[in-house]
């Protein structure tokens, strides 16, 4: 059986543990761009989003001017583990320009991080 001190001294380090514990970080997006400022039509593109800071579980997402995209013959967004996601374009048309946004999300809160993709190539009418 524990004495007055030992058992003082037991609940709390049991406390410390059960706070540090607790407190959950954020996420934090690393940086990424696209491999060159215009890319051009029909070509293959991928970047990475990789979250380097904040606790798991993650939800990791991609966006297009907003709107979450979802995997499409043309592009697909697909998982590397908890913490990286990797966006292709198979073969980037004008309708692929835009402001793609990664977005990770975990119980402390949300990160995101934008990237613009400029293509070379006609615009549709």
């Amino acid at each position: 059986m524990l004495g007055g001190n030992e058992e003082v001294t037991s609940l709390s380090h049991h406390l410390l543990s059960t706070l540090r514990n607790g407190i959950s970080e954020p996420p934090l997006i690393g940086p990424f761009s696209f491999p060159s400022e215009t890319v051009d039509e029909g070509s293959y593109v991928q970047i990475t989003c990789s979250v380097v800071k904040g606790d798991e579980p993650l939800k990791i997402t991609w966006s297009l001017h907003g709107d979450v995209i979802s995997s499409e013959p043309s592009i697909t967004t697909t998982m590397i583990g908890s913490r990286t996601s990797i966006l292709i374009i198979s073969s980037v048309g004008y309708r692929h320009s835009g402001s793609y946004a990664c977005r990770a999300t975990n119980k402390a809160g949300t990160a995101s991080y934008s990237a613009e993709l400029k293509v070379n190539g006609r615009q549709l009418e």
